[in-house]
């Protein structure tokens, strides 16, 4: 174990599931902060476009897997990570939960939550008691059964446990659920609430306080992602949010998903207790994440920075390349320059 003193700082970070679009934002705020003088990432594959951004890339077996969290663990050891940072809720998380005194052993910090709030906001029928038992608007939500009764549709039929839309199915009817289950099983039907979908960046700096909360419109979305998105200064938005991270007790970063009614209210989707695909757009904004990350583990007093990002900011994502020749040198593809700078027709107002 490294003897760094009572609050070591974090100088040395290792990222996993480094393909995804999350851990190269991740890396680019840590980049932006400054404070980390080595940055690694791991994932199945070594063919990833992330090798080229990080200081050493570590391959590792299936989040998951019985040897995921152990290979984790030997890297870190390996490398003197002084905080890892995983980015898949519902492969990663439990793993690495159960291994934590064995990361405390050599030093390493997690920037994980409980196992509690792992469970409960990947359960989508226990999160929605959860809301409804805080008094947080969201949609009516009830486990499938054959005799389910529906006041109305369209619905949504949803896996009980899982991410993103992965399995979704918007039902018009109730011929039309009871033919989408059929086979299924652990589903839930949730009311279909319609408006414009919001993602909220929220960062607790200790359980029970959210010292930033960020709201973005998802324009659009591929895959689960954003591809489109622009920032808000929305109180309700921001509060409700806000309440919902409080009362879960989480300590860190979460992205909370929601919808804005044409009425002006705002209901609650899903919480995600990590950081979002999106995360440049928050940091673009104003706020760091990572920064603040490094700050709670470190001990640093953060102020409250809610309402303090920047409002209309607009993001739309392109793609770009990275290559390798034979001999193992990567470098990256030609980078293109913005040609018009002031585009007004990017910020329609709400």
């Amino acid at each position: 174990m490294r003897d760094n003193g009572l609050t070591p700082p974090v100088a040395r970070v290792m990222i996993t599931a480094a393909g995804t679009v999350t851990a190269q934002s991740v890396i680019k705020a840590l980049h932006e902060d400054g404070r980390a003088v080595f940055i690694a990432a791991g994932d199945m594959s070594p063919l990833n476009a992330t090798r080229a951004f990080v200081d050493e890339f570590v391959t590792l077996p299936q989040a998951g897997g019985p040897d995921f969290a152990r290979a984790c663990l030997e890297a870190a050891a390996r490398m003197q990570i002084d905080l890892l940072v995983p980015i898949i809720v519902e492969s990663e998380f439990l793993p690495l939960d159960e291994a934590r005194a064995d990361f405390a052993s050599i030093g390493c910090r997690l920037a994980l939550p409980s196992r509690e709030i792992v469970l409960r906001t990947g359960d989508k029928l226990e999160f929605a008691e959860f809301l409804n038992a805080i008094g947080v608007p969201g949609p009516a939500t009830q486990p499938y059964a054959e005799g389910i009764a529906v006041d109305r549709f369209p619905v949504y039929l949803k896996p009980r446990r899982g991410s993103g839309s992965v399995g979704t199915s918007r039902i018009e009817s109730l011929g039309s659920l009871h033919e989408a289950a059929r086979g299924r099983r652990d589903l839930i039907v949730q009311e279909a609430i319609e408006g414009t979908e919001f993602t909220v960046d929220c960062f607790a700096a200790e359980p029970g306080r959210v010292v930033a909360a960020v709201p973005r419109e998802r324009i659009a979305i591929k895959a689960g992602v954003s591809v489109k998105g622009r920032t808000y200064r929305h109180p309700l938005i921001e509060s409700v949010a806000a309440e919902v991270v409080e009362k879960s007790g989480l300590r860190g970063p979460a992205n909370v998903q929601g919808m804005l009614r044409d009425d002006g209210s705002f209901s609650i989707i899903e919480m995600n207790p990590r950081f979002s695909g999106t995360l440049a757009l928050t940091t673009a904004a104003g706020i760091n994440f990572a920064s603040l990350l490094i700050d709670t583990i470190e001990g640093t007093a953060i102020p409250d920075l809610r309402g303090r990002h920047a409002d209309g900011l607009t993001m739309v994502r392109y793609w770009s390349e990275v290559f390798e020749d034979r001999d193992g040198t990567i470098r990256l593809g030609t980078p293109l320059e913005p040609l018009r700078r002031d585009d007004t027709r990017l910020a329609p107002k709400l």
